[in-house]
């Protein structure tokens, strides 16, 4: 591909990121004032990994490649890991997790067009 559609792809890509982490901010809130033991494993994890996605959209859109992108996937895809086996989901599980599989399109997009860290 060009370099305007590799750039396109990174922009929108890191797009994806800075949204995913606000949505598991907003998430982290609810969390917070719903459960009577906010601070856990699952917690924890979220902090991370929307802390680690701003890190890792700073990078796709200064320095775009295949590796940060599958840097960003990886993040998304591990925060599934704090909703738990599907017997005990609610609607906010389902949400949670069909916004991650549309967020991770744009950035399965970039890994495809961006060119390798080679």
């Amino acid at each position: 591909m060009n370099d305007r559609a590799s750039r396109r792809a990174a922009l929108i890509a890191s797009i994806a990121l800075l949204f995913f982490s606000a949505l598991t901010a907003f998430a982290l809130v609810g969390w917070f004032k719903a459960s009577p033991i906010p601070w856990s494993w699952k917690s924890l994890l979220a902090v991370g990994c929307a802390a680690l996605s701003v890190t890792t959209s700073a990078l796709v859109w200064s320095t775009p490649s295949r590796g940060h992108a599958v840097l960003g996937i990886i993040i998304m895809l591990a925060s599934l890991a704090r909703i738990g086996p599907p017997g005990d989901w609610t609607w906010v599980s389902f949400a949670l997790v069909a916004m991650t599989f549309v967020l991770l399109m744009p950035l399965v997009h970039a890994a495809i067009v961006l060119r390798s860290d080679d």
